[in-house]
């Protein structure tokens, strides 16, 4: 996408906008994490359940540390920051200021840090994460492409983004920082 195309997308974004993208793992649907009606149609297109929780995916970082209740170790940061086998996504203990449409029924909120260029272009400009979960509903298959999202989602969603890839096509591993357990494979 243009810079300009970049700009007018996270402006939507900003006002409320759900949009369907292909990201680092598998297309996902996203919104801004502040905004609590996107997160509820998110929920309401996925038929999920809000207990579930949400991950927030950022090409940086410090545009997540306002949803984590502690201060970071420098291992630990350098262990968000440094690329995985796989795309990985933590499990950190929540701020009190995380609002509880994002961590769901936790005390931990899902980050993954990544380098995808769509995602990265939306959350500079943003200055911002996004919200992350996977583009289908509760229990059926994830979408693969634009044409997909479209037939499957179109009336229900603000953009779709075409003209980037998905990375690995299978989900994130998701792993607890504290502990290092794996939660998901």
């Amino acid at each position: 996408m243009s810079p300009w195309a970049i700009n007018r997308l996270s402006h939507a974004i900003e006002l409320g906008a759900v949009i369907a993208y292909p990201g680092d793992t598998i297309w996902g649907f996203g919104c801004h994490p502040l905004l609590e009606e996107s997160v509820e149609r998110i929920l309401q297109i996925k038929q999920r359940s809000a207990s579930k929780g949400l991950i927030l995916l950022s090409s940086k970082l410090d545009y997540c540390l306002p949803y984590i209740s502690r201060d970071l170790s420098t291992n630990d940061i350098a262990l968000l920051k440094q690329p995985q086998a796989q795309p990985t996504t933590w499990l950190i203990p929540a701020s009190q200021k995380c609002p509880s449409w994002l961590r769901g029924g936790f005390s931990t909120i899902a980050i993954r840090i990544t380098s995808h260029p769509f995602i990265t272009a939306l959350c500079t400009q943003l200055e911002s994460p996004i919200v992350s979960t996977s583009a289908n509903m509760s229990g059926k298959k994830t979408i693969r492409n634009s044409i997909q999202a479209r037939r499957l989602f179109a009336k229900q969603l603000d953009h779709i983004i075409s003209g980037y890839q998905p990375g690995t096509g299978r989900p994130s591993e998701i792993k607890s920082l504290e502990s290092g357990d794996i939660i998901r494979p």
